[in-house]
């Protein structure tokens, strides 16, 4: 009994692993499905770059790999599903765009669960350039030029 308790409990604690990854097929919402509510509470927008899971929590970060087309997307969980067949994962419209994955509608896909925290890149973390870091800067009157000979 005690053994049985551990592998349940082992089961469901699986996804919530630090590097968690499976390999199977993903789908994705319609476009139709635009300002639908997301179990997470959060409207669903189909550009946004979000996935439905059936047991990883709301916010994981996930790395969606397609081996057919060589592409992958980060996407945030934010709904539960897929609900039907043997599918692993539903995609928003605009992942599946991102994976080139629109006119198949199914696809072999591996994901990656991305350690908690991480965050894809986001311009706001960087500070704006200026206009004069723009600006190319004339170099030095001492330096010394190499210009290759190009007719050679």
């Amino acid at each position: 009994m005690k053994h049985l308790l551990l592998l349940v409990i082992s089961f469901f604690a699986l996804p919530l692993s630090a590097q968690f990854s499976m390999t199977g097929v993903a789908s994705y919402y319609t476009r139709s499905w635009t300002g639908r509510m997301t179990a997470s509470g959060e409207p669903l927008h189909h550009d946004s770059l979000t996935c439905a899971h059936r047991r990883l929590p709301f916010g994981t970060m996930i790395n969606v790999y397609c081996p057919s087309t060589n592409k992958s997307v980060i996407v945030k969980v934010t709904d539960r599903g897929p609900y039907h067949g043997r599918r692993i994962i539903d995609l928003s419209w605009g992942a599946a765009r991102d994976l080139g994955i629109l006119e198949k509608g199914l696809a072999k896909v591996h994901l990656l669960v991305l350690p908690k925290g991480f965050r894809p890149f986001n311009p706001d973390d960087y500070p704006p350039i200026t206009i004069d870091e723009l600006i190319p800067r004339p170099l030095p009157v001492d330096s010394v030029y190499f210009i290759p000979d190009l007719m050679e």
